[in-house]
């Protein structure tokens, strides 16, 4: 199995945090975002693991080398612009035409059974499936729309709303089958605002799978300070 992850970001809403570390190389509970991630796939059974680089490359590519020490596979591609989030599949799409392959956003972190996703995705034969968390507060996420059988027939990215309202949001992490967006990705997509949109509109098989142990955030540096302070008290 394969695997994309985006680490090209720097993670600008986080100031002085990632003035000389990317967002994917901060630390929580004793190791990177990045390396939660890549443990995460390696314990699924992963082995070839792709990564977009940009900001600061030279910190994750020191600190993973190709892989061999987390027991995986890296192949890297640098991004002299950032390409968005799918955008940056641009250069690893030709690598992934065998099987189906998880996109991973490597400056998140949530623990989290990647077979799981696999089993689901192959049960109810969908053609790209997204983990969605539960969230009170929907503004800064990708609110997704169910059917009762768990497709997803609408999506917004950051909805502009009055009131603070919950739902279920995208995770950042997607289980996808070969060649289903492969035609949709050119320079500077994204996948929340470009890729799945015309996956409903094409009418494509895009279902939700719903994790309870949510997403812990760390856009921000308060969040990040309360991220840390979470997982020091657990």
């Amino acid at each position: 199995m394969k695997a994309v992850i985006l680490a090209a970001g720097k993670g600008k809403r986080l100031g002085h945090i990632t003035k000389d570390n990317p967002k994917p190389m901060l630390m929580l509970n004793g190791k990177p975002i990045l390396e939660h991630n890549i443990l995460m796939c390696r314990i699924a059974g992963i082995k070839d693991i792709f990564i977009n680089l940009h900001y600061l490359p030279g910190n994750i590519k020191s600190y993973f080398k190709n892989g061999a020490k987390f027991g995986v596979n890296i192949t890297y591609n640098y991004e002299q612009e950032i390409l968005g989030t799918a955008g940056a599949m641009l250069s690893f799409l030709d690598k992934l035409k065998e099987e189906p392959y998880y996109v991973i956003y490597g400056d998140n972190y949530t623990e989290f059974d990647l077979r799981d996703l696999k089993a689901y995705h192959e049960s109810v034969k969908s053609e790209f499936t997204i983990v969605l968390h539960w969230a009170d507060d929907i503004r800064q996420s990708g609110l997704a729309e169910l059917d009762q059988d768990g497709m997803i027939f609408n999506f917004i990215e950051k909805p502009q709303l009055n009131s603070i309202e919950g739902g279920w949001v995208n995770s950042g992490i997607y289980y996808i089958n070969p060649g289903v967006i492969d035609d949709l990705v050119s320079k500077n997509s994204d996948f929340a605002y470009d890729i799945i949109p015309k996956i409903i509109k094409r009418k494509q098989k895009l279902y939700g799978y719903k994790i309870e142990n949510g997403l812990l955030a760390i856009d921000t540096p308060d969040l990040f300070s309360k991220t840390i302070d979470k997982l020091n008290v657990n």
